[in-house]
């Protein structure tokens, strides 16, 4: 899948940043995750308005171990265009562009899916979903001729869920409000045909409303790209039901949901669990 943003002059600066990061590691690979994939494939490639626009932007890169990331660091800051943060082994400023993190997945993640930074290893994080995110990319076409791969938006959906498990504690709101930002728009942003051709089923829903069906086709495409991508599915889908489930049981806190939409609280638990569906191929509840 390609999409192409090349005549946006909004993303010059976005093509100016990937152009230096390939010049100064020709050999680096970076797929875009985070809340800069989300503008790109909402709001630039099907103009949703989304009010929390970011300059953010967040590379996940392949790497197969320690010295390797460190090396690929060490290129972008021997370029002279890049500096490392003092504390946060995974950030690094652009002489121009603001700040960048770089987070490793593949052979040096541990078999529950988590990473521990070097050198004290007492900073883990979890980037279960990532070689699965990697391996569905989709390839956006920028400005001057720059191409970037990013994440597909339901496999953005699942690190959003597994985003906020880890850190909702310390940022509450940053992966809620992405999330229910890609549920509510992934059947608009060029899937609406699929409802009619593919899954008719949802229209019979008795309290039937688009935003449902499209957290739970976000699920159902979710599933798909990781049964197409992934040798740990069935870690992968636990874990992001016991999350779902956790947050969508009728004497749940609904902190998710609530987190996601304040106002809008129980639609919200609505949308968690037909994305929860959708992932398990059942009907929307």
């Amino acid at each position: 899948m390609r999409i192409d943003l090349s005549t946006e002059p909004e993303l010059e600066w976005l093509a100016q940043l990937l152009a230096d990061v390939k010049r100064a590691a020709p050999a680096l690979e970076v797929i875009l995750v985070g809340a800069m994939a989300r503008d790109l494939l909402l709001h630039y490639a099907h103009s949703v308005s989304i009010q929390r626009v970011t300059h953010d932007v967040d590379f996940a890169m392949a790497a197969a171990d320690w010295p390797a990331f460190h090396a690929a660091k060490q290129a972008l800051i021997g370029s002279g265009l890049f500096v490392a943060h003092r504390h946060a082994a995974h950030k690094l400023q652009h002489s121009r562009h603001g700040w960048i993190d770089l987070i490793p997945f593949g052979a040096l993640e541990t078999a529950d899916g988590t990473i521990a930074w070097p050198p004290a290893g007492d900073e883990v994080m979890e980037i279960l979903g990532y070689r699965e995110a990697a391996h569905t990319a989709v390839t956006i076409l920028l400005p001057n001729g720059i191409h970037a791969k990013t994440v597909a938006l339901p496999m953005l959906a699942v690190l959003k869920v597994l985003a906020w498990n880890e850190r909702h504690l310390q940022a509450p709101t940053k992966d809620a409000f992405d999330l229910a930002v890609i549920l509510r728009h992934h059947l608009p942003a060029g899937n609406a045909e699929r409802l009619y051709a593919e899954h008719a089923h949802l229209l019979d829903a008795p309290d039937f409303d688009m935003d449902t069906a499209s957290a739970w086709l976000t699920g159902h495409d979710a599933r798909q790209l990781i049964e197409q991508s992934s040798t740990r599915t069935p870690q992968l889908i636990g874990r992001l039901n016991k999350i779902l489930e956790a947050e969508t049981h009728p004497d749940s806190s609904a902190q998710l949901a609530l987190t996601m939409h304040p106002v809008r609280t129980n639609q919200a638990v609505r949308w968690l669990a037909a994305f929860h569906a959708g992932l398990n191929g059942q009907p929307t509840p």
